[in-house]
Formats: C-alpha cells, sequence, structure tokens
C-alpha cells in the first residue's frame, strides 16, 4: 500500500471550483480518471497501487456538481473538455492520457474528439453509450426508467434524485446492492473494503446535493452535441458482457461507431469489473 496524494482544487476562468485528488506517483505519466454517476474523485482510490506500481500519475476530478466541484448551469458534456485543459495547465501537464468509467465514458469520448492533440491515449470502461432502442437492450429496469424519465419528465425525475440523495445517505448498501445485478458485480460488492469504497465514494458525490447528478443523467438522456463517429483518434475500450447496468450493447455500439476503436469485452464480467482491474486499463493506456 502506497501512501494517498494530496486532494486539492482550483479555480476555473469563470469562477467556479474545480475539486480534485491525485494518486499513484506524483512524478509519473499523467492519466486522467473520470468518474461513474453518481461519483466523485474518491474513485481513484481503488487505482492507487495499480497507478504507482505503474509510474502512473492518476489524478481524478470531481465534475460540475460532484463532490466539492461546483455545479455549472447549462454546462453539456463538450464544456468538460474546457475544465480539463484549465486543469492540465494548472498542474503543468502539456500532454496526458484520459479514461472514462461508466458515466465518465462520455466524457472521454468528447475528450478524444475536442482535443486529440493533447491526448497521448484514450479509454472508456464500461461507458454509457447515446440512447437509442438498441443500446437500452439488456439495461436493468431501474436504469432504463431512470434514463427515460430525465428525457421525458426532467422536473419529477430531479425531485426523485433528491429523495434518493436522502436514502442513499441513510441506506447506502442497501441502494448499492439493488443497482448490482450480474453475479461478479455482487461477488465484488461482498468484499467490505470496495462495499465501503464505493459508499464513500457514492456520499462523496452528492456531499453538496443532488443537483449534479440530475442534470447529468439528463445530458446523458438527450442528443450528446456531438457524434462518436467524428473521433479519428485510436480508442481503448473495455466492457462486460454480463453488465446489467450498462449492457454490453452500448459497448457494441461504441465500439462499432468509432472508427478507430480497439474494444475488449470480457465473458462474465459485469459494470464493476474495473474494481479488479485498474492495471489492465493503466498499463494498455501508458504503452500506447
Amino acid at each position: 500500500m502506497y501512501p494517498p496524494l494530496p486532494k486539492s482544487n482550483i479555480q476555473l476562468a469563470d469562477g467556479r471550483t474545480l475539486s480534485y485528488a491525485e494518486y499513484g506517483r506524483p512524478n509519473g505519466t499523467p492519466v486522467f480518471l473520470f468518474h461513474g454517476t453518481p461519483g466523485s474523485r474518491l474513485m481513484g482510490r481503488m487505482g492507487h497501487n495499480a497507478a504507482a506500481d505503474r509510474n502512473v500519475r492518476l489524478i481524478a476530478p470531481d465534475r460540475p456538481g460532484f463532490g466539492r466541484s461546483s455545479f455549472q448551469r447549462a454546462r453539456t458534456i463538450l464544456n468538460w473538455t474546457e475544465d480539463v485543459v484549465q486543469l492540465a495547465a494548472s498542474l503543468e501537464i502539456e500532454r496526458f492520457a484520459v479514461f472514462g468509467v461508466s458515466g465518465g465514458g462520455p466524457y472521454a469520448a468528447a475528450c478524444a474528439m475536442k482535443i486529440p492533440e493533447r491526448l497521448t491515449a484514450a479509454g472508456i470502461v464500461s461507458g454509457i453509450a447515446p440512447l437509442r432502442k438498441s443500446t437500452l437492450r439488456g439495461m436493468s429496469r431501474i436504469n432504463r426508467s431512470q434514463l427515460l424519465m430525465a428525457r421525458r419528465l426532467p422536473p419529477l425525475f430531479r425531485a426523485q434524485w433528491a429523495v434518493l440523495n436522502l436514502l442513499g445517505q441513510r441506506y447506502p448498501e442497501r441502494m448499492l446492492s439493488g443497482t448490482t445485478k450480474a453475479a461478479s458485480d455482487r461477488e465484488i460488492l461482498a468484499r467490505d473494503e470496495v462495499r465501503d469504497s464505493l459508499i464513500a465514494d457514492m456520499h462523496e458525490a452528492m456531499a453538496t446535493g443532488s443537483h449534479g447528478v440530475a442534470h447529468e443523467m439528463g445530458l446523458f438522456a438527450k442528443p450528446w452535441g456531438f457524434r462518436l463517429e467524428d473521433i479519428t483518434m485510436p480508442v481503448k475500450l473495455w466492457h462486460g458482457e454480463s453488465d446489467r447496468n450498462v449492457p454490453v450493447a452500448m459497448g457494441r455500439y461504441q465500439a462499432k461507431a468509432i472508427a478507430n476503436c480497439t474494444a475488449t469485452f470480457i465473458p462474465d464480467a459485469g459494470h464493476l469489473w474495473i474494481v479488479d482491474n485498474f492495471g489492465t486499463v493503466l498499463s494498455s493506456l501508458v504503452q500506447t
């Protein structure tokens, strides 16, 4: 176990605060990790040792409205690339790799499309895809209903997430167990250290309320503002074939839409595959 690196924040050009944490080696190869939804910079703790072993400087920022980062009204998925560029500049990093997990996937794709000249590599792990009838196939009923409500009934969806935030604070284990459907996910979640880490991440995600989560789910549910087909740089993708949170149909859609995509589909793996495979992803990204 390596000691954790300090967390910090910067002030962005528009006055917002962007919070982030670093893991791995402070002088290592820079890789930005984009957390899931809900999620926070604390997700990086699970990749800390893998990053240190591979001489990686793992930088995990909170997106607007998550963790300690300021909420940004009317933001888009593409707006995130501007925050990433400002954070990299503040850390004096010219080029870097990015990867997004689950709800972080669209943001890795956005960076690959908008700022490819800044990237050394890009990866998507169990990433959500644009909503199509085909990409929703195999998704758990609760996740499907959440996305459809975010698209059709935004006010009701925001109110629902305010309630879910309160329930999550009081009954975090029940909320986690209700969202994991694959057998492999249940096995991973049965480990105390994983469960505790995910609960801490969920709590931190909504430390200032649920508005960030609700807004982001709305972004996923409507057109993203760019096309995956417009990404020209190489992208690496990993997706579990037993994932019910973000079904493998979404991974297959992205692998086909992104022209230069190297996809790995893992038999019997669910949504939490990344927990035990940070090393696999980081090794691939820094060796590109």
